[in-house]
């Protein structure tokens, strides 16, 4: 996750702030990729994606280093799907490298109306960590495709925003739309982007911390590979939540599905 500013550095043991999976990638949609293994008892997938940055709402969660991420999905015929996501990071404080995230949900759509759902829960751990940085979001998702458009939009909540070390007792929600359009180039060739805001739960620790979030891309899939090529950015930014160096990016990525 992003690096904190001089002031948390010193307060909370060089933590560096919030880790949440792919932007590009929903629960759902890795518990329906090509190539599951497909039985009574549900459907079992995976992805694996090395990035050139990794980046999360606008911020390098990796110091503006490589990505190696992976995860695996069990997804069941009545919508109920559960997982591990784990990534390298350079978030989670003093002597930790890495996330690992169980997450379960549950997806659908709401008759025939083409719109779909995803409401779950995502749990955010550092078990390297010497300080007490791990926590929660419970996410809801809403989908629909608007001819050839993709479209979405989600929130996300979480009760003790990157756990007792960081930001103590302070709630977060992340309000985001995504938007996605195949490109008349070439079969497989699609734009999308992402606009989010985060919000905090002002106290006497934590005040003013809001921004906004954004990105936009191309991408390329070929079965079960993709690449894209995309700029991820942010705005209002505050040195106490991310390192100035550490807001914006250009980042190559490429993804097997399995």
């Amino acid at each position: 996750m992003y690096k904190p500013g001089a002031a948390k550095l010193k307060k909370y043991l060089a933590v560096s702030a919030l880790l949440a999976f792919s932007t590009a990638l929903s629960a759902p949609a890795l518990a329906q990729e090509e190539g599951s293994e497909e039985g009574g008892f549900g459907s079992l997938s995976g992805k694996l994606k090395l990035a050139s940055n990794y980046m999360y709402r606008g911020l390098s969660v990796s110091d503006d280093g490589p990505q190696l991420q992976g995860s695996f999905t069990w997804a069941h015929d009545s919508g109920f799907y559960a997982g591990v996501w784990a990534s390298n990071t350079s978030a989670g404080g003093e002597g930790n490298s890495v996330e690992i995230d169980p997450f379960v949900g549950f997806a659908g759509t709401v008759g025939d109306s083409g719109v779909g759902y995803d409401i779950g829960f995502w749990y955010y751990s550092f078990p390297g960590s010497v300080a007490d940085l791990d926590y929660w979001e419970i996410y809801g998702i809403l989908s629909y495709t608007l001819g050839e458009a993709d479209l979405g939009a989600s929130v996300w909540y979480a009760k003790n925003y990157f756990g007792d070390d960081f930001f103590p007792d302070t709630p977060s929600y992340a309000l985001q739309t995504t938007a996605s359009y195949p490109l008349p180039i070439g079969e497989g060739v699609s734009v999308s982007g992402k606009l989010g805001r985060q919000i905090f739960d002002e106290s006497a620790a934590l005040t003013a911390q809001d921004y906004t979030y954004y990105d936009i891309g191309v991408s390329k899939a070929w079965e079960a590979v993709t690449l894209d090529l995309r700029w991820h950015d942010a705005d209002g930014v505050k040195p106490d939540l991310a390192a100035p160096e550490n807001v914006g990016s250009l980042v190559a990525s490429i993804v097997f599905s399995f």
